[in-house]
């Protein structure tokens, strides 16, 4: 037998009153479309069901909803360094493109300061530094490369490599 309308609403607001007292928030779909980059797959499926159904809100924890804001900022910075690092990265080769090895030094050691962890800028430093034969420098990258990026040991080499180079030169001095 089917339900009467009655019965559905008062199912309806049984279900939003126990999931209030648990301490869920009701958002809209609207709401949380701005979220849409951090939000959990929990989440995502919970909108998917409201679409689905027709439902224009969607239980989230209200501990949950306040972190939404700090994670997309959060998000929205890392998005932000990301794309400056392509564009120090592209405006590094184009100056080696162009022969302008000093321009292309700056443009990658800018992308190393900026934290990004992207290995592009700093295997152009190694070589660009070797070829100098500024092994210092070569040296200064392979380390902060090491503190980056623990797991890869061709910066742990390249680093050995400049100490042994560094050795050589003051040796012959």
């Amino acid at each position: 037998m089917a339900k009467s309308q009655l019965q559905l609403m008062q199912e309806r607001m049984a279900y939003v009153n126990t999931m209030l007292a648990k301490g869920y928030l009701f958002v809209t779909l609207a709401e949380l479309e701005q979220f849409r980059p951090v939000l959990p797959l929990a989440i995502v499926k919970r909108i998917t069901s409201a679409i689905l159904k027709g439902e224009d809100k969607v239980p989230v924890l209200a501990k949950q909803f306040t972190t939404f804001r700090t994670k997309l900022a959060a998000h929205n910075e890392q998005q932000q360094r990301l794309a400056q690092c392509a564009e120090l990265n592209n405006k590094g080769m184009e100056c080696e493109r162009w022969g302008d090895i000093a321009g292309a030094i700056q443009a990658y050691e800018e992308n190393v300061q900026l934290g990004y962890p992207a290995h592009h800028a700093y295997k152009r430093l190694l070589v660009l530094y070797r070829k100098a034969k500024d092994y210092k420098n070569e040296l200064r990258i392979a380390q902060r490369a090491c503190r980056v990026f623990p797991k890869d040991d061709s910066y742990k080499q390249r680093r050995e490599k400049a100490k042994e180079l560094i050795k050589r030169a003051s040796s012959k001095s």
